[in-house]
């Protein structure tokens, strides 16, 4: 029969390792919220598949990064990843990319909005206005043209991430995405 030391040791040793392991699962989910971009980067198999995937990563794990040290972008969360170019000013409107459910909005510097699946499958776009909404023919838009203009939008965000210092955990990374 054990003594109530013995089961005081026991629940503090069971304890710990709880601890422990809630602080590896801690430290482990944000080495791969952090370095989603390289670990994408390194993981596509052509430009346009690491385009995609990167755009998807660095929208999906927006909050999870910093950004003071960014200039001319401006971030919002209300609800959705939303990030704003305004590096870009050729425009009446600067562009930006937003995220949501597995959903992607482009709008451009000329006030047209492109809407993207999951898959980043362009599914309809408008012109937007004060005046009016006018949806476009998707067969006269160039889509791939429309992820390179989503890519270079995001591209200081994306040059801002560094590669893991210390644990480079692509393998796991690689596993999940499966």
């Amino acid at each position: 029969m054990q003594t109530p030391t013995k089961k005081r040791k026991i629940v503090r040793k069971l304890f710990l390792l709880l601890l422990g392991i809630s602080f590896i699962f801690i430290i482990v989910t944000g080495n791969l919220e952090s370095y989603s971009i390289y670990y994408e980067e390194q993981l596509a198999s052509s430009p346009k598949e690491r385009r995609d995937n990167v755009i998807k990563a660095t929208i999906i794990n927006l909050r999870s990064w910093s950004h003071k040290d960014i200039p001319n972008m401006r971030f919002d969360f209300d609800g959705t990843n939303f990030v704003e170019n305004q590096n870009d000013s050729s425009g009446s409107y600067f562009p930006s990319v937003l995220g949501n459910a597995g959903r992607y909005r482009y709008g451009d510097k000329n006030g047209y909005g492109y809407h993207f699946d999951a898959n980043l499958n362009l599914t309809y776009a408008v012109k937007l206005s004060s005046t009016e909404h006018k949806r476009l023919d998707l067969s006269q838009l160039n889509e791939e043209q429309l992820k390179d203009e989503m890519y270079e939008t995001l591209k200081p965000i994306i040059d801002a991430r560094k590669k893991p210092a210390i644990f480079n955990l692509q393998w796991l990374y690689k596993l999940l995405r499966k």
